[in-house]
C-alpha cells in the first residue's frame, strides 16, 4: 500500500510538472537552485562569522593571559587583576590544584571557572566553551589558559570571555538572513521569469507565425528570423528551410494533380463518346447493359477528376477567394433548378434573404455537393433552407444553410471522419451509390476558407448538414 501511495504521488507530481509551461518550469528550477545555494551560503556565512568572532576573542584573551602571566613570573601579581580590553570579562590565576590565587574584579575568588578535567585540557592548549554557571554567568564562557610557573609552583592564568555578544551577533545575522533571504528569492524568481520570457519571445513569435502559416498556406510567408545569433536563430533558419522543401513538394503535388486531371479529361470524353456511339449502333440488351455500366464508371471518373481539380485549386489558393456579395437564398434557388428530374424531390423551404461575402462559384459547389449526397441517400425528399441565426453575446449574426434528407444518416462516431479525403461509409461503397469520397472534404475546405463552419446533425431519420457563414 505504501509503495502504491508513493507511486501515485510521484505520478501526480510528474503530471503536474508536465502541465507547466517551459517558462514556469525554468523559473521554478532556477529559483529552487538559487534557494538551495542561498541556504548553503547562509549556513557557511554563519559558521565563518562565528568562527571569526571566536578567533578574535581567543587572540584577545591570549594577549591578556600573556600580560598576566608576565606579572606572575616576575612576582608582581596583585590581589585583583585588571581584565584589559578586547572584550575580556574575567581573569583567574589558579595553582596546580585548581585553587584560585587571584582574580579580576567581580570574578569569584573561591571557585575556578573550569573544573579539574577542563583545566587539564586548557593547559594542553585547548580553547574551551564552558557553562557560565560556575562563574554566575547566564551565557557560556570561552576559556583560554596561559601557563605561568613561579618558585612557589605551577600557576595557570585562566582568561574567560562572555559569549553573549557573539551569540547576539549571530542572532542578528540569522534574522537578517531570514528576513532578507525570502525577499532575495522572490526578486530572483521575478527576474528569472522576466528574463526567460524575454528569451522565449522569439519562440512565441515563431509559434504565432506558424499558426498563421497553417491557415494561409506555406507559400504566403516564412517564420521570422531573430537578429540574435543564437539557437533560436538557427531553429528559425532550419524551420524555414523545412517549409521551403514542404512548399516545393506540395506545389509539385498540386501541379501533378491539376495536370493529370486536365490530361484525363480528353480521353474520358473520347471514351464517353465511343461508348454512346457503340450503344446507338448495337441495340442488343447485352450491349446496352455493358455500355450502361461503362458509362456509369465514366461518370464517376468525371466527377473524381472535377473534385481533384477543385481540391488542387483550393490548396493552391491557400484559403483565399474573391469576396463579393452573394445572396444565399437566390443561389440555392439557382442550384435547385437543376434538380427537377432528380431521383427524389428537392425543394427549398421558405426562409430569409441573407447576403454573405464570398466566392459564388465556391458556394455553388458546396450546394451541389451537399444536394448530390442528399439525393443519393434520401428515401423520399431533400429540403434546403436558408435562415439567419441571431448573434450570441457581442458577436455578429450568422447565415445558416441546411440541407436535410431522410436517408440512413451518419453514425455520430463517424461524423468527423466523413470530412476526410477519400473516406466513404461502408453503406456508400457500391458502384451504383458510392461517391468519390471527396464531396464533404471539398465542402469543408470551401466553407472554412469563407470563415464558416460545417456540422452534421440527426434528422430522425436522416441527416442534416448545417453550414454557418458570417453575414455581410
Amino acid at each position: 500500500m505504501a509503495d502504491a501511495a508513493t507511486t501515485g504521488r510521484r505520478s501526480f507530481l510528474v503530471r503536474w510538472w508536465r502541465r507547466r509551461t517551459l517558462r514556469a518550469r525554468i523559473t521554478l528550477l532556477a529559483t529552487a537552485v538559487f534557494t538551495v545555494a542561498l541556504l548553503l551560503a547562509g549556513v557557511i556565512l554563519l559558521a565563518t562569522v562565528g568562527r571569526s568572532l571566536l578567533n578574535t576573542l581567543d587572540s584577545s584573551a591570549e594577549r591578556t593571559g600573556n600580560e598576566v602571566a608576565a606579572l606572575v613570573n616576575t612576582g608582581r601579581l596583585p590581589q585583583q587583576l585588571l581584565t584589559g580590553s578586547g572584550g575580556v570579562s574575567m581573569v583567574q590565576v589558579v595553582d596546580a590544584d585548581n585553587r584560585v590565587i587571584a582574580a579580576s574584579p567581580g570574578v569569584d575568588t573561591a571557585v575556578s571557572m573550569v573544573n579539574s578535567d577542563q583545566l587539564a585540557k586548557v593547559r594542553r592548549g585547548a580553547h574551551l566553551t564552558v557553562s557560565g554557571a560556575r562563574s554566575s554567568q547566564e551565557d557560556p564562557i570561552r576559556v583560554v589558559a596561559v601557563d605561568a610557573n613561579t618558585r612557589a609552583g605551577q600557576r595557570t592564568v585562566l582568561v574567560g570571555t562572555d559569549l553573549g555578544r557573539v551569540f547576539d551577533s549571530s542572532r542578528l545575522l540569522q534574522r537578517a538572513l531570514l528576513l532578507g533571504g525570502p525577499l532575495i528569492v522572490i526578486a530572483m524568481a521575478a527576474l528569472t521569469w522576466w528574463v526567460v520570457g524575454l528569451t522565449l519571445r522569439p519562440v512565441a513569435a515563431l509559434r504565432r507565425e506558424a499558426a498563421q502559416l497553417s491557415g494561409s498556406g506555406l507559400e504566403r510567408s516564412r517564420l521570422p528570423v531573430p537578429d540574435a545569433q543564437d539557437e533560436i536563430h538557427s531553429l528559425a533558419l532550419t524551420l524555414n528551410g523545412m517549409l521551403d522543401r514542404l512548399d516545393s513538394s506540395t506545389a509539385r503535388q498540386r501541379r501533378f494533380i491539376g495536370d493529370a486531371a486536365h490530361e484525363l479529361r480528353s480521353p474520358i470524353a473520347s471514351l464517353r463518346l465511343q461508348l454512346e456511339v457503340a450503344q446507338r449502333l448495337d441495340q442488343s440488351p447485352a450491349m446496352r447493359e455493358l455500355t450502361d455500366d461503362a458509362l456509369l464508371d465514366v461518370d464517376r471518373l468525371t466527377h473524381l477528376i472535377d473534385d481533384l481539380l477543385v481540391l488542387a485549386r483550393s490548396d493552391e489558393r491557400g484559403g483565399s477567394h474573391a469576396r463579393l456579395p452573394v445572396r444565399l437564398a437566390e443561389l440555392a434557388g439557382t442550384v435547385l433548378s437543376g434538380y427537377r428530374d432528380a431521383r427524389v424531390p428537392v425543394r427549398q423551404v421558405a426562409g430569409e434573404q441573407v447576403t454573405v461575402l464570398g466566392d459564388a462559384d465556391g458556394l455553388h459547389r458546396v450546394l451541389v455537393n451537399l444536394i448530390d449526397n442528399a439525393v443519393r441517400y434520401a428515401a423520399s425528399e431533400v429540403t434546403v433552407a436558408v435562415t439567419v441565426r441571431p448573434p450570441s453575446g457581442v458577436g455578429f449574426a450568422d447565415a445558416v444553410l441546411t440541407v436535410a434528407d431522410d436517408g440512413p444518416g451518419v453514425p455520430a462516431s463517424k461524423r468527423e471522419r466523413v470530412f476526410d479525403r477519400f473516406y466513404r461509409l461502408d453503406t456508400a461503397r457500391s458502384r451504383a451509390e458510392g461517391g468519390t469520397g471527396l464531396g464533404l472534404s471539398i465542402v469543408r475546405e470551401i466553407v472554412t476558407a469563407h470563415g464558416g463552419t460545417v456540422s452534421l446533425h440527426d434528422n430522425e431519420p436522416g441527416l442534416i448538414v448545417e453550414i454557418s457563414l458570417p453575414v455581410a
